[in-house]
């Protein structure tokens, strides 16, 4: 009878010794784990970012037309607002001025940023922006002459006045019309300062705030989509109109 009671333990001992992990198979499970997060975590991460400065982008967009609008309605017009800022020595930062009327900022710049000196900046320094498509950003839409401020909610806003009296088109290159532009950082110095990421474009026209679009540009001057090919320009309008 004892030896039977034995054997029967014996017996179930082996079964579970059959039933547990071993330490190599358990390592090799944690490796494989480890290398799917390392590959998927990056995309959700980015795919969390996104909807962020999406969501700041929106939020930029909201304030900045809801001041045109008051403006439009206190001056009769936004071009009578601004038009003893044309040929003004600092008709970029006239330009400013008369919109920041109506925000809530806490700092301005006399320049967009000061090289290596972040703690004096407003903006990133231009060389570092990159493109949508991992290129450096030319100057289109960056400009050290532009007027630079920085919202309460941490967004830098650089503006840039074409005409007073809203009727710049490039000469007829343009199918539309603006007073000039702003560009946006929407998570201010931090990274990836990137078009289409955390930077985006806003055109400032007579009758209020619009998105820069593939649609408003003439055929031979369009800046292309939003795909990850693409230099970003169009992105504003992509998550502000799409």
């Amino acid at each position: 009878m004892t030896t039977r009671v034995f054997t029967e333990e014996r017996t179930n001992l082996t079964d579970r010794k059959k039933q547990a992990f071993t330490l190599a198979e358990v390592l090799i499970t944690l490796g494989i784990i480890g290398v799917v997060a390392a590959m998927t975590l990056p995309a959700v991460i980015n795919k969390i970012n996104m909807k962020h400065y999406i969501t700041l982008l929106k939020e930029d967009y909201s304030v900045l037309s809801q001041a045109h609008n008051s403006i439009t309605a206190e001056y009769g017009s936004f071009p009578n607002s601004i038009q003893h800022c044309e040929g003004a020595e600092a008709q970029h930062r006239c330009l400013m001025e008369i919109l920041s009327s109506k925000l809530k900022s806490i700092r301005t710049c006399e320049t967009p940023y000061k090289e290596n000196d972040s703690k004096n900046s407003c903006f990133t320094e231009f060389s570092k922006i990159k493109l949508l498509n991992g290129s450096t950003a030319p100057r289109n839409y960056l400009s050290m002459s532009g007027a630079t401020m920085i919202l309460a909610n941490g967004s830098v806003l650089l503006f840039f006045l074409d005409a007073a009296d809203c009727e710049f088109d490039y000469n007829g290159v343009f199918n539309y019309k603006r007073c000039g532009w702003v560009t946006i950082d929407v998570n201010g110095l931090q990274k990836p300062n990137t078009f289409g990421k955390d930077i985006y474009v806003l055109y400032i026209m007579d009758k209020a705030i619009k998105p820069l679009m593939y649609d408003y540009l003439a055929e031979e001057n369009k800046n292309g989509d939003c795909t990850p090919e693409s230099n970003g320009y169009s992105c504003s309008g992509h998550y502000l109109i799409e």
